[in-house]
């Protein structure tokens, strides 16, 4: 099919940016991204790409992983795709995380050493000293994930086997369990008469929150299983939502397989993985989260984070219930708010028929209301430690897709950029796992992304945690040198993937659904 048609047709998923690129290498050939890498959803069916069998599966009897001189490389014009490294891969064997196992997450060993929990440091990163080498086994009678835009609305029960918050949240019309799919309703904690309604409330309440236009970017806080996120793509509005993985089993893995924009974090001791002003909008829907405790640190990072101008949305019972410990929590927010000099532009605290309480502000577009504060606390941050951003991000906004831009921490720093132009994307470590689900993405991008990290990083622990985080049946699109390319190709072929060369710098692979039985 010409590009010229599934462009001006867009018949495909609202998340289908795969099978354009696997035919757009034209487009490809002549473009170079500042950002290193990226993820996107989701597959059609009907589009495949031609690629050569993996090799037989390696039948050496004992663990043994090559070194950097074993990778060396060879001419371009001698690249044999069909040599594999003698690697025996092993399944991971970690309990009943093993087939949601996410290294920097799941490290108990770390997060039982921890002195202090108060901050939710056991809910926050702690990565192993060596990234695991083993592979994350698939859960039993995983599917090929439903297509956009009918997995908004249900997805296979098999590929997140968590029953929990069926029963858990059986009276929020959060998700439930319907013969072999979980179903999402589109209900929610605070969203009574379901999520669209809640929508349409928010701007009925503040009419100048204008879903497209001045609000192309939120951040959902504690977002359950992502609905707002998810309805609000159909108000052209990108939505990072984000919670940690904690007691409400899966809720971001839901929100994932969903095919909605979501990731693993908490608001804790450690600054979110976002660049200063980057959102339009915030949203709170009883996200759990203790704005006022610590000196107001939370919510000062959320003042960090959201534009000048932007909306703080905080769905919540200190809003509206008038017990001792919510009429304390409302007072501390009064006095935080007016000290970074927020305004209060509209607050439903009496129920009528949607029973839904909210207070909404907007933060100033600028601090001249601070600088006449002779007390100044909080302090204002020294202007000189914003990272300056010089570069354009590149991204396929205009196709029916979204996209998580990943720019690593010692590169180029995009990031405000890309939200700037109404994206999202975070910061990340290559040499760390990332802070997904295994199974989360469609496709992965990768332009130059070693060039400057094999020092750092092992490319054999890269390529386990991109088969880690690719769902079977995805694609990797790798614009690289060929000397990179040369070393990693064996080891995605030691790991039963297919692979082909374009044009002597791309290298296309394709995830199987093979994983070691041992």
């Amino acid at each position: 099919m010409p590009i010229s048609v599934l462009l001006s047709e867009r018949k495909y998923s609202f998340l289908c940016l795969a099978s354009v690129l696997l035919i757009s290498f034209a487009f490809l050939l002549l473009t170079y991204t500042s950002c290193p890498f990226f993820f996107a959803f989701s597959l059609p069916s009907d589009i495949h790409v031609s690629v050569s069998s993996p090799p037989p599966p390696s039948r050496s009897s004992s663990l043994q992983f090559p070194t950097e001189l074993e990778l060396e490389t060879q001419p371009a014009d001698h690249l044999d795709l069909n040599v594999s490294l003698n690697i025996r891969w092993r399944a991971c064997r970690l309990g009943s995380v093993t087939v949601d196992y996410i290294p920097c997450l799941d490290n108990s060993k770390a997060i039982k050493q921890l002195k202090s929990k108060k901050h939710l440091e056991h809910r926050e990163r702690h990565c192993p000293k060596r990234p695991p080498r083993c592979l994350v086994p698939l859960p039993k009678g995983y599917k090929v994930p439903v297509q956009w835009p009918q997995s908004r609305d249900m997805i296979w029960y098999s590929n997140v086997p968590h029953p929990k918050l069926v029963e858990y949240k059986k009276e929020q019309n959060w998700v439930r369990k319907s013969d072999d799919y979980f179903v999402f309703p589109g209900g929610g904690t605070q969203f009574k008469n379901g999520v669209t309604a809640y929508i349409d409330f928010i701007t009925e309440t503040v009419p100048a929150i204008k879903w497209g236009e001045h609000i192309r970017v939120v951040l959902d806080v504690g977002c359950g299983v992502a609905s707002f996120g998810g309805y609000l793509l159909d108000r052209d509005v990108v939505t990072m939502s984000f919670a940690p993985k904690d007691e409400h089993e899966a809720q971001i893995q839901f929100a994932l397989e969903r095919g909605i924009p979501a990731t693993l974090s908490v608001i804790g001791s450690k600054k979110l993985t976002f660049p200063d002003d980057a959102y339009d909008l915030i949203h709170c829907a009883r996200c759990r989260v203790h704005w006022e405790e610590d000196g107001g640190k939370p919510l000062l990072e959320l003042n960090r984070i959201l534009r000048p101008g932007g909306f703080f949305v905080w769905s919540a019972t200190p809003v509206y219930r008038n017990d001792e410990r919510d009429r304390y929590v409302w007072k501390s927010m009064v006095a935080l708010t007016q000290s970074i000099c927020w305004k209060v532009v509209a607050k439903r605290d009496n129920f009528d028929s949607t029973e839904i309480g909210l207070v909404i502000y907007q933060k100033p577009s600028s601090y001249s209301c601070y600088a006449h504060d002779r007390t100044k606390r909080p302090p204002l941050c020294d202007q000189k430690t914003k990272k300056e951003v010089s570069w354009f991000a590149a991204a396929l906004n205009e196709l029916p897709l979204w996209v998580m831009n990943v720019v690593p921490i010692d590169a180029q720093d995009t990031l405000s950029i890309i939200f700037e132009r109404g994206l999202i994307g975070i910061y990340h470590d290559w040499c760390e796992s990332l802070s997904t689900y295994p199974r989360t993405y469609d496709l992965l991008h990768s332009s130059f992304l070693f060039k400057n990290r094999q020092e750092r990083c092992n490319i054999i622990d890269v390529a386990v945690e991109m088969d880690r985080i690719l769902r079977p049946g995805g694609y990797l699109l790798l614009q690289d040198t060929m000397e990179t390319i040369q070393k990693l190709n064996p080891v995605l072929r030691s790991l039963q993937w297919s692979t082909r060369l374009y044009e002597g710098q791309f290298l296309v692979g394709k995830k199987g659904f093979w994983r070691p039985k041992y």
